[in-house]
């Protein structure tokens, strides 16, 4: 067992800026053109995310991720990500994982 998760990106996924209202982005697609089952999302500042269909808020209460810290979701039957900020203008990068 590697100490790391592996795991593989062949696809281009998602960077956005948070701000003070709830907002929302397409989950990326994976290598094959289809929406990512899983993702991997990690942010410059602290933010709250959460794996929504589309029109649909995110809190405080949601999934924090802080500073260089990363989260990695299931995010099946989900359309977006719903993202808020905590730290004024985190950057948050939402990465298809694939194997």
């Amino acid at each position: 067992m590697h100490q790391f998760p592996l795991f593989q990106n062949g696809a281009a996924g998602a960077y956005v800026t948070s701000s003070g209202s709830n907002q929302e982005v397409a989950i990326p697609n994976n290598g094959d053109g289809a929406t990512a089952r899983y993702v991997r999302i990690a942010a410059t500042g602290t933010a709250h995310v959460k794996p929504v269909l589309t029109g649909t808020a995110c809190t405080t209460a949601d999934i924090l991720v802080g500073p260089g810290d990363a989260v990695f979701l299931n995010v099946q039957g989900f359309t977006h990500i719903a993202y808020l900020q905590e730290a004024t203008g985190s950057k948050i990068v939402i990465t298809p994982v694939e194997g």
